[in-house]
This record gives structure tokens, sequence and C-alpha cells, in this order.
């Protein structure tokens, strides 16, 4: 039992890793994506603390998690990796709301963020298969915005 829930804490923060690094997939051929509609954030560079709860686990053992990511208007929700096996679908904006769907090969989420200017609360449900049995989680997520996201490194040119 302990073996499980510790594989299901590991497999849950990476489901919240993946969903706090960027979203969606882009368009194919040039394609323009359909313009969202504007919420009520600041954009720039948040600091994001999530919380997890599952079932079984005893209290305290999911500590809450604290990470950074630059969100925009056209990027209200961290970015997933594109060499992850997961895609965001579903994504729409209601009001100050965005909500999301992603797929994984093995567990699928719904998320969904409230947006108050320089905060959010969100939360993101997840179910996955462990050892063929299906568990979900419980993320929830509060957001507070930092500042301007910090300046990508210079390119190195070439050496002279």
């Amino acid at each position: 039992m302990k073996y499980r829930m510790r594989l299901f804490l590991i497999v849950g923060m990476f489901a919240v890793a993946l969903a706090l690094t960027g979203c969606g997939d882009k368009p194919k051929d040039g394609a323009q994506a359909p313009a969202q509609p504007k919420v009520n954030m600041q954009e720039g560079q948040w600091e994001v603390t999530v919380t997890s709860e599952i079932p079984g686990m005893p209290a305290g053992m999911a500590k809450p998690h604290t990470m950074t990511t630059c969100l925009t208007q056209k990027e209200p929700i961290a970015k997933v990796k594109q060499e992850s096996d997961c895609k965001v679908q579903d994504m729409k904006t209601v009001g100050n709301t965005v909500s999301w769907a992603m797929v994984c090969p093995n567990a699928t989420s719904k998320g969904t963020i409230t947006y108050a200017g320089t905060s959010y609360d969100g939360l993101i449900e997840s179910t996955m298969k462990t050892e063929g049995k299906e568990m979900t989680v419980k993320m929830t997520m509060k957001g507070k915005y930092l500042g301007p996201c910090p300046a990508p490194p210079a390119a190195a040119g070439p050496q002279k």
C-alpha cells in the first residue's frame, strides 16, 4: 500500500508539473488559433502553489509544491512540454474562468482557473491508472502575480 501511494504521489506531481509547464498544441500549417476572451489577469510571472488531495494518503504526506511560470492572455494556463505524450484539449474562457482538459496515455485531467487580477484559484482533478487500478487526485492551485517575466537569456553569439 505504501508503494502504491508513493507511486501515485509521484505520478500526480508529474501531472501537475506537466500542467504547469505550458499550454496545448500549436496550430498546424500556419493556421491562427481562435482568439480567447480576455480574463482579469496580470500578464507576467506567477508563483503557483499546488496542494494535492490523494485518497488513502495520510494527512501531511502530500506537501504543497510551489513553482513559477509566465502567463499571458494568449496562454492563461501553463504549457505542456511538447515532448510529453499529453495534449491539452477543450480550453475555454468564460468570464474570468479558464477551463481545459488534458489527455495523457495513462491519465486524464480537467482543470479550471479563476483569475482576480493578481491572484487566482484553481482546481485540477486527475484520474490515472496505477497497478491496474484507477485513482483520482484533486489538486488545488493558488496563483500570485510576481511581476514581469524575466528576460530570456541572451543567445551566445559566435566566439571570435
